[in-house]
């Protein structure tokens, strides 16, 4: 069913803009760091300098030319991707990491998100997060976003924490947005067929 985000109330839409607000339940991989005030304040205008110091020089893939060779593109992509991130990781001098949420439920739209953290954030606190889609094109979007609400999860060291999304690109709103409707899509497809065997 699609609605509107309830986390994300100062975000207000009408006519085509709406589309922003939909939303997704999905289990997806989040990195995240905390980003100090000063380091925001010095690179709002060019955030790729946040990311590249937090998560490192990404990789870009070429796009699919031809749709027979797209199974063989993912299983090298992916595998890029991670020796890309190791080398990243041993060349870095930066010993603080960015923490990981592995195959964690988040509820996403295009305005922000909410996802599951190991430590706590205080409401104003600017996060850099490195989004894992399982799409063709693009594996991840990379995004600052500032915590509006941040509570106790109910697990120990566990956190559920809200960011709106600041500066996000339209070319990246747009991605989120299509892989909102396209999961949409997907589970109304898969209800329908647990129903139609049910019957």
């Amino acid at each position: 069913m699609v609605s509107e985000t309830k986390n994300f109330s100062e975000v207000k839409a009408t006519g085509p803009n709406q589309r922003k607000n939909v939303r997704v339940d999905d289990v997806l991989k989040v990195d995240y760091r905390k980003i100090s005030q000063q380091d925001y304040n010095e690179c709002k205008t060019k955030p790729e300098i946040i990311f590249e110091k937090t998560f490192g020089k990404a990789f870009e893939a070429p796009k699919i030319e031809d749709v027979n060779l797209e199974l063989l593109y993912k299983l090298i992509y992916h595998a890029n991707l991670k020796i890309d991130r190791i080398l990243n990781i041993l060349e870095s001098k930066d010993t603080e990491r960015p923490e990981s949420v592995s195959s964690e439920s988040v509820d996403i739209s295009g305005s922000g998100m909410k996802f599951i953290a190991n430590r706590s954030f205080s409401t104003g606190d600017i996060v850099a997060l490195r989004v894992f889609l399982p799409l063709a094109s693009k594996t991840w979007i990379n995004i600052l976003g500032e915590v509006v609400l941040a509570t106790k999860s109910g697990t120990e060291n566990r956190y559920d924490v809200t960011v709106k999304f600041k500066g996000l690109s339209e070319r990246d709103k747009e991605i989120i947005i299509g892989y909102v409707f396209k999961r949409q899509r997907e589970l109304l497809r898969r209800n329908s067929d647990v129903k139609s065997r049910e019957i």
